[in-house]
């Protein structure tokens, strides 16, 4: 399992992380303080109370490709 902290300043962010999310053959959560959801739900990220404080877990060791597109569209903190 591994953890990255993300910024999402926009609804297309939100956007890019469930795209980013769907591809992964692994479950894929978001983190907001006491509040965990799918990431691969855009209903459920957009349930999310705050999206300044966001961690992404994903439940895998090999996430070098996750990151990769993360940093692309700069969704990384």
């Amino acid at each position: 399992m591994t953890k990255l902290p993300v910024k999402l300043n926009s609804m297309q962010d939100a956007k890019y992380l469930v795209q980013i999310a769907e591809s992964c053959p692994y479950d894929v959560e978001l983190i907001c303080g006491r509040y965990i959801v799918d990431a691969k739900s855009m209903l459920g990220v957009f349930s999310l109370p705050q999206f300044d404080n966001v961690e992404l877990v994903l439940h895998s060791e090999e996430v070098e490709n996750v990151k990769t597109q993360l940093s692309k569209f700069n969704l990384l903190k």
